[in-house]
């Protein structure tokens, strides 16, 4: 397949399949967009609505708009936006709640930083796309709640109660460990605020920008591994070794996406490096010939696939094509996808992406929808490669 049939394939893909199944999920009664449905494809139209999914949905429609040009996508995006400010908005201490129920009444009203990231990513992009001053409002709001409440010497504290006080990092640690840090929120906060750098170019948002680069370079990062850490105490030691692949791909790019906009040349060369490091390793440990592994946790190897994975893997392993030029991580890139068309799009009527396949390539029964499965990785692969092919 040469690229400018894949960017059509994708493209269409995109138009077809993607935009119009979570068009199909907007709730015209209570706001917002359905929070659930099942394998079988049942929406429960009372499932509660979380906050990661209604910001990237933001993110996923303001994006299609400011790409496609496509009017239909502002509107969609307009309509989470006002769920987001009206339901997911803490008016007495700022910052987003993690769950609303179906009708927008706060259920879990934990602060989490990888929400906010997402608010930030989402309203960044929708700014972007309407030039609604509120949005950019909340967005810098944001920013700074961020930076004055979460940061600290090493990174951000990722979990607190409603009121901003400090709790144990529950919502983001798995394989039994409860993590003070991880690599996943960090690098979210990372995506977010080169978004909201490459839209606005303050200042401030600059300056913690080149911050977290230089944290992932230097504490996140297992110099000469190709991998980074996952799951880790307050100084960045792990708590569990692990390499997910996915993750490592999907922050190769993120980081060179950040470093287009770095002024230390030094720490930018850094980080290209670091980026094709990355891509070689989990083309090498981590790509079967046909898509990529899930992950390894201590010796034990997850060979199913993934969703996000995936899609973040054509992105990856593209970015790195474009960087080397070597046809290795294009021919990577455009397997990966051949694999995603016969395995994860479902080929039911009014569905989406399956969420995930074993290692024998069975559909495992997964929601196709729930508060983490969401348009954001598979429509942001579509649309990374229609902007990068042109």
């Amino acid at each position: 397949m040469d690229i400018t049939r894949f960017k059509e394939d994708l493209k269409s893909h995109l138009e077809e399949k993607i935009i119009p199944f979570w068009q199909s999920l907007k709730d015209d009664e209570f706001g917002g967009y359905y929070g659930y449905m099942d394998f079988n494809l049942n929406i429960n139209r009372e499932a509660q609505k979380g906050c990661i999914l209604n910001s990237r949905i933001l993110w996923f429609f303001s994006a299609c708009y400011n790409i496609l040009k496509d009017e239909k996508s502002k509107e969609l995006a307009f309509h989470a936006f006002e769920f987001l400010k009206n339901k997911f908005w803490d008016k007495d201490y700022e910052g987003l709640f993690w769950m609303v129920s179906h009708k927008g009444v706060p259920v879990d009203v934990t602060k989490h930083v990888y929400v906010q990231a997402f608010g930030i990513y989402g309203l960044s992009e929708y700014y972007e796309a309407s030039g609604d001053e509120e949005a950019l409002h909340l967005a810098k709001r944001l920013f700074e709640i961020l930076e004055t409440k979460c940061k600290r010497e090493n990174g951000y504290t990722e979990q607190f109660e409603r009121n901003w006080q400090e709790k144990e990092n529950r919502f983001l640690s798995e394989n039994g460990v409860i993590a003070s840090k991880t690599m996943n929120t960090h690098l979210h906060v990372l995506e977010s605020y080169t978004n909201l750098y490459r839209v606005l170019k303050l200042d401030e948002v600059y300056e913690a920008l080149e911050w977290i680069v230089r944290l992932f370079v230097n504490k996140i990062y297992k110099k000469g591994t190709g991998h980074f850490k996952a799951f880790c105490d307050d100084n960045w030691n792990e708590l569990i070794r692990m390499v997910s692949y996915g993750h490592d791909i999907e922050a190769s790019w993120l980081l060179d996406e950040a470093a287009k906009y770095l002024k230390d040349e030094n720490l930018k060369k850094q980080v290209e490096d670091l980026s094709l490091e990355l891509a070689e390793v989990t083309l090498k440990e981590g790509f079967d010939g046909k898509s990529l592994i899930n992950e390894m946790v201590e010796d034990r190897v997850d060979r199913s696939k993934i969703w996000w994975v995936e899609a973040e893997t054509v992105v990856g392993f593209f970015n790195a094509y474009q960087k080397s030029k070597e046809e290795k991580f294009l021919d990577a890139a455009i397997k990966t996808w051949e694999f995603i068309k016969e395995y994860l799009v479902d080929k039911r009527k009014n569905s989406e992406w399956l969420w995930k396949v074993s290692e024998d390539l069975k559909a495992l029964d997964m929601p196709i929808v729930e508060p983490w499965k969401c348009p954001y990785h598979n429509g942001r692969m579509c649309l990374e490669i229609i902007k990068r092919v042109g």
